[in-house]
């Protein structure tokens, strides 16, 4: 999962928090259409923060919830995003505390189960790739094929 330094702006960390009981936590910033409200947690890193750590303290700040980073699944550069171009990190993480916000800085955070997922938001790109991957990911290893 290389990237080039040369090729990006900065690191973001997008998060795909998996619960207890197999739901996955969106939050939903206000103003998105009716049918794509929501958004993984998701932000731009920090300066000299690891996409990691910046993984855990975004779950933290915009859901509520305490995590432990399980893996990082992807990778990838995003340009177009409104402060240039991202390399994109994605995460899979697991509940381990906290309480999901009902005001959170960009909306409630839900737990949606995995047959009922909310849209994303049209303009979160780098979101919508991250859950296309996080799903692709996980039917290939539910598989019995796999």
């Amino acid at each position: 999962m290389g990237t080039d330094e040369a090729r990006f702006d900065y690191h973001g960390a997008l998060v795909v928090v998996e619960t207890a009981d197999d739901k996955v936590v969106f939050i939903h910033p206000l103003g998105g259409p009716e049918n794509a409200p929501a958004s993984l947690p998701s932000d731009p890193c920090q300066p000299g923060e690891e996409p990691l750590d910046a993984a855990v303290r975004i779950v933290r700040e915009k859901t509520g919830l305490e995590v432990s980073i399980t893996r990082e699944f992807t990778t990838f550069i995003q340009e177009g995003t409104p402060t240039g171009t991202m390399c994109a990190h994605g995460f899979v993480a697991s509940v381990s505390g906290g309480e999901l916000l009902d005001d959170g800085p960009e909306g409630a955070a839900t737990a949606y189960s995995i047959d009922d997922l909310p849209g994303i938001v049209p303009i979160r790109v780098a979101n919508q790739r991250t859950l296309e991957e996080y799903l692709r990911q996980r039917k290939v290893f539910e598989s019995p094929d796999a």
